[in-house]
């Protein structure tokens, strides 16, 4: 089974599971790794994932591959969080940081930028806003340079 065939059957598989936590898959890969795959699942879910919580989930997708047969030979499956140095990319990735403390880079035009920190407010079709100290600020999506959660930059 080639590898991107692969992802996407044990995506089909852990996405139910995660589901019934409220967590959601945000990256999935499968690589082969001293002569067994490395299956790696990073989750999040809003208010974010524990430790234990991700020991949980390890544990419940790991007995589902088992069961359903998706990976010939020796596995190893990792499951974390993608941690709070991860950039947010996606409008996902905003939709969870709700109510969080945000700091974005945001294009002033082709060679400058700006900082701006706040909470995320709402998420819309193609824009974040942010409360900032001066006031609520809208910013468009195609407009961020970089993101990440204010606790880390």
């Amino acid at each position: 089974m080639i590898e991107a065939e692969l992802v996407t059957r044990i995506q089909s598989l852990v996405e139910p599971i995660l589901a019934e936590q409220q967590m959601e898959v945000v990256e999935l890969s499968c690589r082969p790794h001293g002569g067994q795959q490395h299956v790696r699942v990073l989750v999040d879910k809003v208010g974010g994932v524990t430790i234990q919580q991700c020991a949980q989930m390890n544990q419940q997708i790991d007995r589902a591959l088992e069961t359903a047969g998706l990976i010939e030979g020796s596995y190893v499956i990792e499951v974390s969080s993608p941690g709070l140095d991860r950039p947010l990319v996606t409008k996902r990735d905003f939709e969870r940081a709700v109510g969080e403390q945000v700091r974005v880079e945001v294009r002033v035009d082709d060679t400058r930028t700006k900082e701006v920190q706040g909470m995320v407010l709402a998420v819309q079709p193609d824009a974040v806003v942010l409360n900032t100290p001066s006031g609520n600020l809208t910013v468009p999506l195609a407009e961020i340079r970089l993101a990440k959660k204010a606790l880390r930059w």
